[in-house]
């Protein structure tokens, strides 16, 4: 398996599923939920509430997975990794992506997948934490899923994760602009 760190927005990336989390409410208001709406419009919102009624209820679980199937035929694996008050409690993230890896290694049409850091942006989950937990998760399905991006937006979250990835126990490649590359060298190595 190719695992690779990216900075850039998730929904600009291809790959054949996509695991994100959002909110109990599963309102896609803020972070991918958000950008992920605007890629794909209302319908997307209308899919997934669709999802949690045809469970019997209005709201999600923290630790849940559901998953619907975007207009471009990517696997839209929707997590619930953060409590109302956006706690995130590790367990709970490493059983989500245990999940996830799992679903998306049963399926024969999917290679490649491309994931945010659960419990990170909104939740209180540490990236060190969370690249930890996506290593261990990823081992296990090796041989099954042949490349993995975790993306990020944020240059100060992509350079928590660069960092957290020398000690991890799995190779991360590094996909980030120049100037961004150029920086995280830089101060790795005490320049200026």
């Amino acid at each position: 398996m190719t695992r690779t760190l990216h900075h850039g927005d998730i929904t600009s990336l291809r790959a054949d599923a996509l695991v994100y989390s959002t909110n109990v409410q599963l309102m896609l208001s803020g972070g991918v939920g958000a950008s992920l709406l605007q890629k794909y419009g209302p319908d997307f919102q209308r899919d997934l509430y669709r999802e949690i009624d045809a469970r019997g209820r209005k709201l999600a679980e923290v630790g849940e997975v559901l998953i619907t199937t975007a207009p471009d035929s990517t696997l839209i694996l929707h997590t619930v990794a953060t409590d109302p008050l956006y706690h995130s409690d590790e367990r709970v993230v490493a059983e989500i992506l245990r999940q996830a890896l799992e679903i998306c290694s049963e399926r024969d049409e999917i290679d490649s997948v491309l994931i945010s850091a659960l419990g990170c942006g909104y939740g209180d989950l540490s990236f060190a934490k969370f690249l930890e937990l996506l290593s261990v998760a990823s081992l296990r399905q090796e041989s099954l899923i042949t490349e993995m991006t975790l993306a990020v937006d944020d240059a100060d979250f992509y350079s928590q994760l660069v960092v957290a990835s020398e000690f991890c126990p799995v190779k991360w490649n590094q996909n980030a602009n120049k100037d961004l590359q150029d920086n995280l060298h830089r101060s790795r190595s005490g320049g200026a």
